[in-house]
């Protein structure tokens, strides 16, 4: 079976990128500064509708620790930026990248998240979140709200946790992400299944209603480089990963 990496290096052979900027100015050694970069994350998935039909899929695949995970600051161009915040849509490298998928009958682009980081050592960076899960939207009142309110966010198809480190003088990338997905063609027995389903009130005597969708799980952690591209693969979805130093002033 061809791999999302395969694809996409046709796919997305032409597309170019600025260079990176250098990196930080090494620190001193009795006072390590970690160096900044930008992050910049799409996920996709395949639109093959026999994609992942050969496989078997476990009903409960777990799910990615999105409530431990920190939370991106939104963009505020007011003030100095601060770590872990979103970047400018100006600041993005991946939007051609975007466009090329979007175009493509074979993927469709699902999220798309661009952050600034200093990059800590793997055992204290932090996870960021990405996307929103269904469980994490609060329910929307009825009570009048002001215009000028923030509005409610939307869940998104794909969601889960990342995390840029350093490992030794490597730059390390974990991603733990999960897709509501079609139903799988082959799946684990429905005496395992997760929360799918959607229950009938206590007392009722209504059918529940069959799942809908199926959970799928991509987890997977590897070294990047600077300014190239990595891809996370799986047979339903996947990811793009940019990774560019910054030069903080």
């Amino acid at each position: 079976m061809k791999t999302f990496a395969a694809s996409l290096l046709i796919l997305l052979a032409s597309t170019a990128y600025g260079a990176a900027p250098a990196p930080a100015p090494a620190a001193t050694p009795s006072a390590p500064t970690p160096n900044w970069y930008n992050v910049e994350v799409i996920v996709f998935r395949a639109t093959d509708p026999n994609a992942g039909s050969q496989e078997t899929w476990p009903a409960d695949p777990g799910l990615p620790d999105w409530n431990g995970a920190l939370p991106l600051a939104p963009v505020d161009p007011a003030v100095a930026p601060v770590p872990y915040q979103l970047i400018s849509v100006t600041a993005q490298q991946l939007d051609d990248a975007w466009a090329r998928l979007k175009r493509s009958r074979n993927y469709e682009p699902l999220l798309h998240v661009a952050w600034s980081q200093p990059a800590l050592d793997r055992a204290n960076a932090p996870a960021v979140r990405l996307g929103v899960p269904a469980s994490a939207v609060p329910a929307a009142s009825t009570a009048p709200q002001p215009a000028d309110a923030m509005p409610l966010p939307q869940a998104t198809p794909v969601y889960g946790d990342a995390k840029l480190s350093t490992t030794g003088p490597y730059l390390h990338f974990d991603l733990d992400l999960i897709l509501e997905g079609p139903l799988a063609k082959n799946a684990a027995p429905a005496s395992s299944a997760i929360s799918t389903t959607v229950l009938a009130p206590p007392g009722s005597t209504a059918v529940p209603a069959a799942p809908t969708f199926q959970l799928y799980r991509l987890r997977h952690d590897m070294r990047v480089n600077g300014g190239k591209l990595a891809y996370f693969d799986h047979p339903l979805f996947g990811a793009i990963v940019l990774v560019t130093p910054v030069r903080r002033q």
